[in-house]
């Protein structure tokens, strides 16, 4: 009898540890040495690069009430949300990386930064328009981060890149059972799907462009190992009831006969 009480134990011991998660695997940037320290980069390298697809906001704004009527699309009364409203209060590039403006007809901006393509227009428009000035901006600033969080989903950003740690704030944050020495990050560039995968309990992730993401960037937490056996609370208690009244049962019956 000793001899199933003491198998009945250690199938206890083994609920209890797989229940469990590690504190390193908890902890972000665990390997931070006591004291100050600075890590250093330069987000200024790390520049928005429309492709085909991206929809841009252009304003342009003038003494001519005729001239800014031109191209500023008029939302008034849209009740329009989502994607759709983004479509309808931009300028999509199509399939070449070309937006269509009136007047000035065809501009190709892919492959330009945010503040090229403000350039490249702004030039088109002078040699049409004297005392305009143009405003550009990129409006599907969004990013997806999906698995282990708590809040998956797509969220809209309103600058053109923010953080790993500021992505997951979004989603609640990575849950006990997430990866966080494997997090993937799946980026579309030139119509190629380039993956990453970064570490997040290491300084050194500061330092590097994958800590920064970039608009439609997908985040994915994959599960630890140990997740696949994960147990709620609810579960762990039906299972030490159930453990229990076998234990008491057999005790009983070994005392009877004995």
């Amino acid at each position: 009898m000793n001899r199933k009480l003491c198998l009945f134990a250690a199938i206890i011991g083994l609920i209890l540890v797989s229940s469990c998660t590690s504190r390193k695997n908890l902890v972000y940037i665990n390997d931070h040495p006591k004291g100050d320290t600075i890590v250093n980069f330069n987000q200024n390298d790390l520049s928005v690069i429309l492709q085909p697809g991206d929809v841009v906001y252009i304003k342009v704004l003038s003494l001519d009430k005729v001239t800014s009527s031109l191209f500023n699309l008029d939302m008034t009364g849209s009740s329009a949300t989502g994607e759709v409203s983004t479509t309808l209060r931009g300028y999509t590039l199509d399939e070449h990386g070309y937006i269509r403006l009136p007047v000035v007809d065809t501009i190709q901006v892919a492959g330009l930064s945010i503040s090229e393509a403000e350039q490249l227009v702004q030039q088109r428009i002078d040699g049409y328009f004297k005392n305009a000035t143009v405003i550009l901006k990129l409006l599907n600033t969004k990013i997806s981060v999906l698995g282990e969080v708590n809040k998956p989903g797509t969220y809209s950003i309103l600058r053109n890149s923010i953080n790993l740690f500021e992505a997951l704030a979004l989603a609640g944050d990575i849950t006990q059972f997430g990866d966080r020495k494997s997090v993937l990050i799946i980026r579309t560039i030139d119509n190629k799907n380039i993956t990453f995968r970064v570490d997040l309990t290491k300084e050194n992730i500061l330092a590097t462009q994958q800590f920064y993401l970039l608009p439609n960037d997908i985040v994915i937490v994959e599960p630890l190992p140990l997740r696949a056996f994960r147990l709620n609370s609810q579960t762990i208690s039906l299972v030490f009831s159930g453990l229990t009244t076998l234990v008491t049962t057999l005790t009983f019956f070994y005392s009877v006969l004995k």
